[in-house]
């Protein structure tokens, strides 16, 4: 006896549910594994360590500063040509809680040697810079009793990886800079235990 109209509409639709039921089982273990692969973690860059950092004031009051900074960075041997240019420029960026108070003029650096740690100094300076009255007023507090003031750095190189920005950028710890005995001008963080340490930004 042939099959009627509806008894064939039925048989092909169990056909078709069972087609996708057998490519949903076999489809189920990729699935699974698609969503449990481990989302790939970008890889951390080489830190860079602040070696000595030194403050010279000139003239302080609480609205008006004049001051220079000396920086000197540890650049770790991985950075320089896998990451910064062997020759390029340096810039950095000091902060009092969190407040921009000196931008160095870019310098230049040349002839880095690569897989070797080595070091680079840079140089900021403010003439009568308008620093505010609390900033002013915070810093002449800790010079005078605490005999240290804290700063803040960052520091931009020229990056020579392919599809980067050109800049690598660099944020660092706080830094403590102690004042010379009997002096109220001059600080240096030079015999710090532990030397403040940069990451990439």
């Amino acid at each position: 006896m042939a099959p009627t109209p509806r008894e064939g509409k039925v048989g092909g639709l169990t056909l078709v549910t069972c087609f996708l039921m057998s490519l949903s089982i076999m489809c189920f273990p990729l699935i699974i594994l698609i969503l449990n692969e481990p989302t790939p973690v970008r890889r951390a860059l080489p830190e860079i360590q602040v070696a000595s950092m030194d403050f010279t004031i000139h003239n302080i009051t609480q609205t008006h500063l004049s001051a220079t900074w000396d920086l000197l960075t540890r650049i770790p041997r991985r950075l320089p040509d896998i990451y910064i240019c062997l020759q390029g420029d340096l810039q950095a960026s000091l902060f009092y809680k969190n407040i921009t108070i000196a931008i160095s003029p870019r310098q230049r650096y040349e002839n880095l040697k690569r897989n070797s740690p080595q070091q680079l100094r840079v140089s900021a300076s403010i003439y009568e810079e308008d620093i505010g009255g609390l900033v002013g007023k915070n810093i002449i507090k800790d010079i005078k009793e605490k005999k240290e003031v804290k700063f803040g750095s960052q520091f931009f190189l020229t990056d020579c990886r392919k599809k980067s920005t050109g800049v690598m950028r660099y944020a660092c710890d706080e830094t403590t800079l102690r004042f010379e005995p009997g002096s109220e001008t001059k600080a240096t963080s030079f015999g710090n235990k532990n030397n403040p340490t940069c990451v990439n930004f």
